[in-house]
């Protein structure tokens, strides 16, 4: 919606929030990819951009693990893998969270460069990689907020590569520090003078003893590693569901074959390091976990596993990784074979939960969307397009089956259906009563927005610009013939309600897209 709103340039940049200025990268990039390519109002490009940046996680930490553990790549993929097939947030498969795959994707792309300069042989190139892993960081960290503690530990684990080269070490984390350095002063400063009215602010814990907080800290890390608990039941396990789980695994084992013939490994070959390299990578791993939820214990939801989750993913999976190796390590060395095989087979056990527990969450997502969608069908089948400055009010939506959930979800949609003509929207349900978020109300024949919740785009207007749909009813028999008294009260001027004289034209293409409409036609299917 900011896409469409602003510039070619200035939809990357989210203005609203200095702070997270980067937030709206990627959803930008998907909106330029579907102007790119003639689709605009498609979700296929950001779909496509959403599973490039699930995937990229599990690359990046594949290419990472492969700096520290050279010859023993199976190790690399392993991890690499259950980054992606990490799944105990409740959020997953919700693209409208494709930031939190954002700022991860940046921060891991971020630790591999600054890893690449400190094994850089010529410190013109070193200098370079660390100008670009510094950027990147800027970008993560400009986007949310969560990683800081990760940022500012990984530096340190730098030296586990090879022989300390400390002055190389000093070098770049100076400047690698110098970022987090100036994130930190600029967040001082906005809540030292006057952020007090800010969304970060809002959502504040309000108990903070230790014992609580060390509870929901444990309770989250439990969470992250519980991989069996992934799966929470949000759709129903259907044997459809289960076949995907069971290919998925599939892939992932032929995957680690294919990776382990590539790499020179035979039945003969070890591909799990050391028990003493397991324990270090353990380690990390345990750590990256630990310094992954810090921020989030901040939120009163703590607990709510609502976003809270996706960071972890990185360190789970490594300490998942490194527990498989570790077991494997210790069996007898004759049985290689059968240590490399249990290796990928315990690996596999990770990947089908996680990868049910994905399907369910995005089945379930999917469910939501298909009532939100068919909800907005309707207002299209009764106003294909309106006037500017149009208020649309839908009435009857039913209260225990409410596809919206908030005024501002209607809002916002409505947006989306009348491309490029300001309107504004409210809902009732059938006992009279408005929705929540309702902030528009009917004063001496206008609407005027009251100032509260999320700011609508029209905010003074006559009620003769009103259009009102009944939710229980279908097509032009939907257009309510005269303003219902408890929208509009005296002083009030009903006879100026008229709502065919605000209905206008043809469907808009990208609304026929957004909402998968049979045709940019009135007759809506």
């Amino acid at each position: 919606m900011l896409s469409e709103t602003g510039s070619r340039l200035g939809g990357f940049l989210y203005t609203f929030d200095p702070l997270r200025i980067h937030t709206s990268t990627f959803y930008h990039l998907s909106y330029l990819l579907a102007e790119g390519f003639g689709v605009g109002g498609s979700y296929v490009p950001y779909q496509l951009v959403h599973a490039f940046l699930w995937w990229a996680r599990g690359f990046l930490v594949f290419l990472l693990l492969s700096r520290f553990l050279p010859s023993y790549t199976a190790v690399s993929y392993v991890a690499g893998a259950l980054v992606i097939v990490h799944a105990s947030d409740g959020a997953l498969q919700w693209v409208g969270q494709m930031n939190q795959l954002g700022f991860i994707f940046w921060m891991l792309l971020a630790w591999y460069l600054l890893t690449l300069s400190y094994e850089a042989a010529r410190p013109a190139r070193a200098l370079m990689l660390t100008t670009v892993a510094c950027l990147a960081e800027y970008m993560s960290l400009w986007s949310y907020e969560s990683q800081i503690l990760l940022m500012l530990a990984f530096p340190l684990t730098l030296p586990i590569l090879s022989m300390p080269r400390w002055r190389r070490l000093v070098l770049i984390s100076i400047a690698w520090y110098a970022v987090p350095v100036v994130y930190l002063a600029m967040t001082f400063l906005r809540y030292s003078t006057g952020g007090g009215t800010t969304y970060q602010l809002s959502v504040l814990r309000t108990v903070w003893r230790p014992s609580v907080l060390a509870g929901d800290w444990l309770f989250n890390i439990a969470a992250s590693l519980e991989f069996w608990t992934w799966t929470r039941g949000e759709a129903p396990t259907t044997p459809y569901l289960v076949g995907l789980s069971l290919c998925a695994v599939a892939v992932f084992c032929a995957g680690g074959f294919i990776v382990m013939r590539l790499a020179g490994l035979n039945e003969r070959s070890d591909v799990v390091p050391p028990p003493t390299n397991g324990w270090t990578l353990l380690a990390c791993g345990t750590i990256a976990v630990i310094l992954s939820f810090p921020v989030y214990l901040l939120l009163g939801s703590a607990r709510d596993l609502w976003r809270t989750q996706f960071l972890s993913g990185v360190g789970s999976a490594v300490v998942l990784t490194a527990l498989f190796g570790i077991a494997v390590a210790y069996m007898a060395p004759e049985h290689r074979s059968v240590r490399n095989a249990l290796f990928l087979s315990l690996g596999g056990i990770v990947v089908y939960c996680g990868a049910l527990a994905a399907l369910q969450r995005g089945a379930f997502n999917r469910s939501l969307w298909e009532h939100h969608r068919e909800a907005i069908a309707r207002v299209l089948k009764t106003a294909p397009n309106v006037r500017p400055n149009t208020i649309i009010a839908f009435v009857n939506v039913p209260k225990g089956d409410d596809p919206f959930r908030h005024d501002m979800w209607f809002d916002v949609s409505l947006r989306l259906a009348y491309p490029g003509t300001p309107v504004s929207a409210i809902y009732f349900y059938p006992d009279r009563t408005p929705a929540p978020g309702d902030n528009l109300r009917v004063e001496s024949g206008r609407w005027k927005w009251d100032g509260t919740a999320y700011p609508p785009l029209v905010r003074d207007t006559s009620i003769a610009n009103t259009i009102v749909i009944d939710f229980a009813a279908s097509g032009k028999d939907a257009l309510v013939a005269a303003i219902p008294p408890y929208i509009c009260s005296e002083p009030c001027a009903p006879q100026l309600y008229n709502p065919s004289v605000l209905i206008a034209g043809t469907i808009s293409p990208r609304a026929v897209r957004r909402y998968r409409l049979s045709s940019p036609s009135s007759d809506v299917n």
